[in-house]
């Protein structure tokens, strides 16, 4: 399977949230070896704290990291596989499904220059974060089309009143139109911030404070 890196911007809550799981998964893989080799290791009949005690140990440690190594995937998934079935369960809503006709040359040139969009925020009231997930190529090709397909009409008005660039050369009528008009858009990152927020596999909690 293909895989393509893409960047998202989330909310700072978000984003909290998600480093907040990946400890979690960490500390319970952490604590499934550790369980297995104290279980295993009252089996042992070598001398305890003998040397063929500790080489018998490490060895018990070995397995049990390769064992907890097997089941990650269902028991610890990754933030990529997370992420991955939140955006396609957010992708076959009906206001995203399509079907979309596909990107040409031309408009996946323009879509490279996205950067020049104005910002869409939605959500992020609080400040945004980016984090960068791994994800099967023909789902990004998916999101990216889906992006560019709703924002496509909102983006030729903007260009035809002359609101892409820089904010710093528009009149306050021109910026307040401008926003008004980027909040209609629907990029990549607020299909995927709401595919955190209503679509993850499961809840997730918030960061702890302090």
């Amino acid at each position: 399977m293909a895989t393509q890196r893409i960047t998202l911007t989330l909310s700072v809550q978000q984003a909290g949230r998600l480093r907040a799981l990946v400890r979690k998964h960490r500390k319970a893989e952490t604590d499934f070896a550790d369980e297995l080799v104290e279980q295993r290791a009252q089996s042992l009949t070598e001398p305890v704290d003998s040397p063929q005690w500790e080489r018998a140990v490490r060895r018990l440690r070995r397995q049990a990291r390769i064992e907890a190594a097997e089941v990650r995937p269902e028991r610890w998934p990754s933030l990529d596989v997370l992420m991955g079935r939140a955006l396609t369960a957010r992708l076959e809503l009906p206001d995203t499904a399509g079907p979309w006709a596909p990107l040409t040359q031309g408009e996946r040139t323009r879509l490279s220059l996205s950067g020049r969009w104005p910002a869409c925020v939605s959500g992020c009231e609080r400040g945004t974060d980016e984090r960068a997930f791994t994800l099967d190529a023909d789902l990004v090709l998916r999101l990216r089309t889906t992006a560019w397909r709703i924002s496509e009409p909102v983006l030729d008005e903007l260009e035809e009143k002359g609101l892409i660039g820089l904010q710093s050369a528009l009149s306050e009528e021109d910026r307040a139109e401008r926003e008004r008009l980027a909040a209609k858009l629907f990029p990549s990152s607020r299909i995927a911030r709401e595919a955190v927020e209503e679509h993850w596999p499961f809840p997730l909690v918030a960061q702890p404070s302090g």
